[in-house]
């Protein structure tokens, strides 16, 4: 099942009352502007999932997060259970120490208008989404701007996000995914560090003999 979450997080990023609801005009070119003045951050994240049609309560997950620009980024789950989602802006790898593999994909294949190709610094959300009126509440215990947003290529695997942002800054504080099946994820940014002198390496992985290599082929 860990696999599984883990999986649906990199589904979801590639392919109202008591919120304080955005109305700035520009509130999307602000966001993506100090997005774009990012070298580097690097710090703690909370992931909670939600499934559609489910007695099941919310899952949570946490770890640690950096990011390089241009285009490389690193989740480092630490609980309940250690896996790796990592890229250097070519090759993304997907590592579960438990089951020693590795599933291995061409980032390219990935990120066209996606929320993956924003957090990477390679998309544009004016270009990849339309903003739209907060439809539902995915978002707790808010203190920032939130603005939804539904991506303008249809996709299977995700009907919308909301971003969560400083009302300030416009720092990146929360994101939430809906897939068009009705399942949500949250991704909560703590204790944020930015502008860091990263190395490159922590962005590669190496891959040894005992692992189990699976590649996605597809064109």
């Amino acid at each position: 099942m860990k696999y599984y979450s883990l999986i649906l997080l990199l589904v979801f990023l590639f392919g109202m009352s008591g919120q304080s609801v955005a109305k700035e005009t520009g509130l999307l070119q602000l966001i993506q502007e100090q997005y774009q003045n990012i070298r580097s951050f690097s710090g703690h994240f909370i992931q909670t999932s939600h499934r559609a049609n489910t007695e099941t309560g919310p899952r949570k997950a946490e770890g640690r997060v950096s990011y390089k620009r241009p285009g490389k980024m690193r989740w480092l789950y630490e609980a309940p259970e250690e896996q790796l989602l990592v890229t250097n802006g070519e090759t993304l790898w997907l590592f579960d120490p438990l089951l020693e593999n590795v599933t291995i994909q061409k980032l390219e294949k990935l990120t066209d208008g996606t929320a993956l190709s924003f957090l990477l610094g390679l998309g544009d959300l004016r270009s990849d989404f339309l903003r739209r009126e907060i439809s539902q509440i995915l978002l707790e215990n808010v203190d920032g701007l939130i603005v939804e947003l539904e991506p303008k290529k249809t996709s299977a695997n995700l009907a919308f996000i909301q971003l969560e942002v400083h009302p300030e800054t416009y720092d990146l504080q929360k994101i939430a995914l809906m897939d068009q099946q009705g399942n949500s994820r949250t991704i909560t940014l703590e204790s944020m560090q930015y502008n860091l002198a990263l190395k490159d390496d922590i962005f590669e992985f190496k891959v040894t003999p005992e692992m189990e290599v699976i590649e996605d082929r597809k064109q």
